[in-house]
């Protein structure tokens, strides 16, 4: 029954992206245009320094039972090597194929096709009791952002925390968003009521790296780029121990991203 119930989901997310992907296609976009978001994923997956900096910045909070919400191409799952359980989700069945063969030796990576909004997913990772639910840019992909965020409440034991990054500033919303298909960017006390209105308690909350945000404003506003050119990604990752330094003396106010830390109470 398992194996018949992976199967359905598969044809499912095969079938609502293809369909998703005429409709943009009928409105002119080219196939490059939606390669883009696999393209930003690997391109991201080069900027080391700013992915350890991020998790340097979350590991404090992160227990030994995990839920990946939004692995992409596994590129912060890795991180996750010395737990005891990661169940690493993605609506996209050829990430979690590429996600599968990755992680193929670590049983205790579990990838699986779902959408977090979807209930009978969270009825099935229930009895998983989760300590930790990881979600790094991942609920501005989400049409129902409130329903995300609930379902994350009600997958986690009690106790659990909800490590949250999403990106910040709508003023910089541009067609990098669009064609990443960014719903929003948010504000930073939306992300808080946003998560207290699903239940969870603030435990910590800090914006991070202002120099993204000029970064993405010219590229998305001004030169209205469809991706990040990968040259400023790696002179990003050159300059991120400077920036990080810096930021990790002074609290800034804001950045590219807001992460907020929730436990479920």
């Amino acid at each position: 029954m398992a194996k018949i119930r992976a199967l359905r989901a598969y044809v499912r997310e095969r079938d609502r992206a293809a369909q998703l992907r005429e409709q943009r296609l009928s409105k002119g976009e080219s196939i490059e245009d939606l390669q883009v978001g696999s393209e930003t994923l690997r391109r991201m997956a080069q900027v080391e320094r700013y992915n350890d900096w991020i998790w340097d910045r979350l590991k404090p909070y992160v227990g030994r039972r995990i839920l990946e919400v939004g692995c992409g191409l596994g590129n912060f799952t890795h991180y996750f090597l010395d737990r005891d359980l990661v169940v690493s989700v993605d609506p996209v069945s050829e990430a979690i194929e590429t996600v599968s063969g990755r992680f193929l030796h670590h049983d205790h990576i579990v990838p699986t096709v779902g959408d977090i909004t979807d209930d009978a997913l969270i009825e099935r990772l229930k009895g998983c009791n989760f300590d930790t639910a990881i979600c790094l840019n991942v609920l501005e992909h989400i049409p129902d952002d409130e329903k995300a965020l609930a379902n994350m409440y009600e997958a986690l034991a009690p106790g659990g925390r909800l490590l949250l990054l999403v990106p910040q500033g709508r003023a910089l919303y541009g067609t990098l968003d669009y064609y990443l298909d960014h719903y929003r960017r948010y504000k930073y006390k939306e992300v808080l009521r946003l998560m207290r209105a699903a239940g969870f308690s603030i435990e910590h909350s800090f914006a991070m790296n202002i120099p993204g945000m000029l970064g993405w404003y010219l590229n998305s506003r001004i030169l209205r780029r469809h991706i990040l050119p990968s040259g400023q990604l790696k002179l990003f990752n050159v300059i991120t121990p400077l920036v990080r330094g810096i930021e990790e003396r002074i609290k800034v106010p804001v950045g590219i991203s807001v992460v907020a830390i929730g436990r479920k109470v």
